[in-house]
């Protein structure tokens, strides 16, 4: 009853999502038509090879994490294995993705559940990396509301590093494993830890390249707010892994990128920018994973 319950609120969640946005553009349609869509081409080409290199290293973040839990396959395997994965992280709850990493680790004799281990650690990085842009971003806000409040900020970068340690973490775990009836810990040092999450924190930093490059495209952003942009889509990225009952976050991540977005541009360019930046990842991501099959096939044909 319950998971059937939680499908057809996913399924109210879509649909209300669709009919906002559907609703939205009919009533401001004509607003929308008469903007100056300009699209600036180098900057969009740019925005693309920035996701690229991203996703690139997120799948080389990913063989770097089952090297210190001591499960891992060769790095081309890993990549091969990550971007098969991706499909799955459109439903909800991620098991899909961990399941799709399995077969290269069970061929290769590596214990499953060090692979699970990793595959959580791999998402607390990412949130801790998106955390982390989206902490840094405040410096850049795009109006005096956070200017008595910047020494918050630097306690929250203090705490930030902190929160870090491998035992703080497994504290939490132990308690969410409680509720999912999983033992779920850590097995790094924090000097491993720091390491791992700075190199996350790298990599989103490219990311949040990539966005700000998009929405240059479509809207004269100055480079003021590169900063600002990424740490928008860093939190948007949080809040999107974090609702479970989206898909990939979706409607809840625009949402979060539309109020953001808010504050340096009108609003007709703020949903839709919101609207494009969810084509621009999937068509990413359907190239990554379509140029890893068409290559793992014309592999296989040369041996």
């Amino acid at each position: 009853m319950k998971k059937h319950l939680m499908t057809a609120v996913k399924i109210v969640f879509l649909l209300l999502v669709c009919g906002f946005l559907g609703n939205y553009f009919y009533q401001n349609r004509e607003t929308i038509r008469n903007l100056d869509w300009n699209i600036d081409k180098i900057s969009l080409l740019l925005s693309f090879l920035f996701y690229f290199l991203y996703m690139i290293s997120l799948a080389s973040l990913w063989h770097f994490i089952t090297k210190l839990n001591q499960c891992a396959v060769s790095w081309s395997e890993a990549l091969k294995a990550y971007f098969y994965s991706i499909p799955g992280k459109y439903i909800p709850g991620k098991v899909f993705m961990l399941a799709a990493r399995f077969p290269a680790y069970e061929n290769a004799g590596k214990s499953l559940a060090k692979v699970t281990v990793c595959f959580f650690l791999e998402n607390i990085c990412t949130l801790l990396g998106a955390a982390f842009l989206f902490v840094i971003s405040l410096f850049f806000f795009p109006n005096d509301l956070l200017v008595n409040y910047r020494y918050a900020v630097i306690l929250l970068i203090i705490l930030f590093f902190i929160f870090i340690h491998p035992k703080i973490l497994n504290f939490f775990l132990r308690i969410a494993g409680k509720l999912i009836k999983k033992d779920i810990q850590i097995p790094v040092s924090y000097p491993e830890m720091l390491r791992t999450v700075l190199l996350f924190i790298i990599n989103w930093l490219a990311a949040g390249t990539g966005f700000y490059l998009l929405v240059h495209a479509v809207y004269p952003v100055p480079a003021s707010q590169w900063l600002y942009t990424g740490g928008i889509y860093g939190l948007s990225t949080i809040i999107g892994i974090l609702a479970l009952f989206a898909p990939s976050g979706l409607g809840v991540r625009e949402g979060i990128l539309t109020a953001g977005l808010l504050l340096i541009m009108p609003e007709e360019y703020a949903v839709t920018i919101s609207l494009i930046s969810r084509l621009w990842q999937t068509v990413a991501e359907i190239l990554l994973v379509s140029g890893t099959f068409l290559l793992h096939q014309i592999l296989k044909r040369i041996k």
